[in-house]
């Protein structure tokens, strides 16, 4: 009797530390200690009073506008370019019926940095957020269109290979990234900034950029949230889904938007940061499940503190020099591309 009791507590404590709750706790904690590593890192003078009651002098004023006006606001945009960009890789994978499926593989992020850089160019700053954005939107759209539209795809998906769609969106982006580099060797004067940029980049990260995410992004993702249902359905096949009622089509385009959206935003504040939305599903997937109610809060959260330890890596691995953090993210994420190619070779998912 003691034996199965035994065996019957360490059971439930098993459950209880591979719940979700338990994963989102961890992943909570695990974020906050990350942010506390960068705000607070190298930071001379660093002293809790005088941050929070500053007396006036200019120790105080330099040591407020540090942590307030440079740190706070760039791991902010980290914390929300990763929930967004994992988001968005959830998003495609279920679309598309391809766990290979990325904004950045797929096409989205060099189709909207295309627009991106040229209304860059044209409009004679960085800054311009406003004629960015919507040139940003318009690229990862025309580009998404034009993947469905080479790979041949159609409603009854359950019939055509999933990879045709992968294969399309490397071309593309291929293209697409090929346009924006002899666009802007055409502008040498303005070439440095912008191939940083292009790169991926969270230095120069103001409350601006933050705003803009959270008024754009915030919505789309509460109706990604709204449409789990309906995802866990679509991921049992198109037969399946219509059977039950869900209208594949329509859902699917719905997806999409919410893609071009996300992917689209995430590139005109901090250029193409690629890969996020591929690796972040798949360890999302092995730590909470496939059902969607979960995976897409644990893929946010999970996302949050990837790119916010890739950026704090893109900060110091090479101090005084910043690294873009689109280069941290693609070292990790073309041998995870990798792995996971091999994992499908062998028949495994």
């Amino acid at each position: 009797m003691g034996r199965l009791q035994h065996k019957y507590t360490a059971r439930s404590k098993s459950r209880l530390w591979n719940s979700p709750l338990s994963m989102f706790m961890i992943m909570g904690l695990l974020l906050l200690a990350v942010a506390a590593l960068s705000l607070t890192y190298r930071v001379s003078g660093l002293a809790w009073r005088p941050l929070f009651f500053p007396s006036g002098s200019s120790e105080d004023v330099l040591l407020g506008y540090t942590i307030w006006q440079v740190r706070l606001p760039r791991l902010l945009l980290a914390v929300s370019l990763g929930a967004v960009l994992a988001v968005a890789g959830c998003l495609l994978q279920v679309m598309t019926r391809n766990k290979l499926a990325d904004p950045e593989i797929m096409g989205f992020n060099q189709g909207a940095s295309f627009l991106a850089a040229v209304s860059l160019l044209f409009a004679g700053g960085a800054d311009s957020t406003g004629i960015v954005l919507p040139a940003a939107l318009i690229g990862a759209g025309i580009c998404g269109l034009l993947v469905l539209l080479i790979s041949g795809y159609s409603n009854k998906y359950s019939g055509s290979d999933p990879s045709r769609l992968v294969l399309a969106g490397v071309a593309i982006s291929a293209f697409m990234g090929s346009l924006t580099t002899g666009t802007i060797l055409l502008f040498e004067t303005q070439l440095n900034e912008i191939l940083y940029w292009m790169a991926g980049k969270l230095s120069g990260a103001a409350w601006r950029d933050n705003y803009l995410v959270w008024l754009l992004d915030i919505p789309v993702a509460a109706g990604a949230y709204l449409l789990a249902g309906r995802m866990n359905v679509l991921e049992q096949g198109d037969e399946v889904a219509s059977g039950l009622g869900i209208h594949v089509e329509r859902t699917r385009m719905l997806l999409g938007f919410l893609v071009i959206v996300l992917s689209g935003s995430a590139v005109a504040v901090a250029g193409p940061i690629g890969f996020v939305g591929l690796m972040v599903p798949h360890m999302a997937r092995r730590m909470g499940g496939v059902n969607h109610r979960v995976l897409l809060p644990l893929s946010a959260v999970m996302g949050a503190l990837l790119l916010s330890l890739a950026d704090f890596a893109a900060q110091w691995v090479d101090y005084p020099s910043d690294i873009p953090v689109g280069i941290i993210t693609a070292l990790l994420g073309v041998p995870f591309f990798l792995y996971l190619l091999r994992r499908r070779k062998g028949g495994r998912a």
